[in-house]
């Protein structure tokens, strides 16, 4: 048996991971088989984990308007940080592992099994809120958690980072499309695969494991695949600059030769015909004085044509050059005009996301855009 695995991220939803409300995609009836793990206050986990560490902080600042009274408010109102992170974890889908066919009960024992080691493997993810759901379309995991760091140099000693938690674990990203959470989730899914396969399923990798990120991590994976093409394109066309440089600096010493050698054939006495020299006889002075003249202008005749075409060759050359240059800037040009269009699209929809956020209320907003997200993850989670 081969199943596949979904790990996406999402953005975290209490009353929807405890069923606080239910979206029209959950079967009530069915809601008595999930499993709750844990469902603690956020804020307790805070003081649990950075009330000793804001402490030493704070006892270290001598201006008191520079100390941080609520941690949890702190983060909440930064930008750098998010209060806390969620997985969303399932094996297969609804046509092969569906909540109510006959592998649901194993698709349960599997991921049940899988969680129960989660804390153990993820000492810097700690769990607050972790939830496996039998009422939709496919059994699926729900963990919440905060990532914290102990070994902060900056700052709080310890402290909310998702990226130096997961350095702590040993998972190092390399770039903008191999990040820390991407080697992370791999690992994950490893794990997962390894308690799959002691209950007789393997994993069915469908393609890379990018499929099963979240769209916005998959947005920002392929900008990043962008960015490292633009950059590519870059260094060619510097080496292309470069070259051009190369063949306009070919082209003067080609410029400078061809004087030199116009100016020795005019002054250079021996391109000059000398006179003849009492008596001496035709042939004699065409021997001795014309013949070697002849001889050495063929061989500056040579040097000339060559040093020509050489010359024509690198005009040509910079002229073709020229050309791609002008076209792709054309291009470039178009492209920009394209992104000046979207970018003023999003001002435009961001214009009328602020004036929503006057007309209810930031909170009442964000409630409606994560219900809304939810309803969409649950869909999209019964397509698959």
């Amino acid at each position: 048996m081969q199943r596949t695995i979904s790990f996406q991220t999402g953005k975290g939803s209490y009353r929807h991971n405890n069923r606080t409300f239910t979206t029209e995609n959950v079967d009530s009836d069915r809601s008595r088989f999930n499993i709750d793990y844990c469902n603690v206050s956020i804020r307790e986990i805070y003081h649990e984990l950075f009330d000793e560490a804001l402490e030493k902080y704070n006892a270290k600042l001598t201006r008191k308007d520079r100390q941080i009274k609520d941690y949890y408010k702190h983060i909440e109102s930064g930008k750098q940080e998010k209060l806390f992170h969620e997985a969303i974890v399932q094996v297969g889908n609804k046509d092969d592992m569906s909540s109510t066919g006959e592998y649901a009960e194993l698709a349960k024992t599997v991921l049940d099994e899988y969680f129960r080691g989660f804390q153990e493997r993820n000492p810097h993810l700690k769990v607050f809120s972790a939830h496996l759901h039998m009422d939709e379309a496919t059994p699926h995991l729900h963990i919440d958690f905060v990532p914290f760091t102990t070994v902060s140099k900056r700052g709080m000693e310890t402290r909310v980072s998702l990226k130096k938690a997961l350095e702590q674990q040993g998972f190092k990203g390399n770039g903008r499309s191999d990040t820390e959470w991407n080697r992370w989730a791999l690992s994950e899914k490893k794990a997962l695969a390894r308690v799959m396969r002691r209950h007789g399923i393997e994993w069915e990798q469908k393609g890379i494991h990018e499929q099963h990120l979240s769209v916005l991590d998959y947005k920002k994976q392929e900008r990043a695949k962008e960015v490292a093409k633009l950059d590519e394109q870059i260094e060619e066309k510097k080496l292309e600059v470069k070259g051009l440089k190369a063949t306009i600096s070919s082209m003067e010493e080609v410029q400078v030769d061809l004087n030199k050698i116009e100016k020795q054939f005019s002054t250079d006495p021996q391109f000059q015909l000398s006179e003849p020299q009492g008596l001496i006889s035709a042939k004699s002075y065409k021997k001795k004085f014309v013949d070697p003249l002849i001889k050495k202008l063929k061989s500056l005749v040579k040097t000339v044509l060559a040093r020509c075409f050489e010359g024509w060759e690198n005009y040509h050359r910079i002229n073709n050059l020229n050309g791609k240059l002008y076209r792709e800037n054309e291009d470039l040009r178009y492209e920009n005009a394209k992104l000046k269009e979207n970018n003023g699209l999003l001002r435009e929809q961001n214009k009328a996301y602020r004036l929503l956020e006057n007309v209810f209320g930031k909170n009442k907003l964000n409630e409606i855009v994560e219900q809304a997200k939810v309803i969409k993850k649950s869909k999209q989670r019964e397509a698959r």
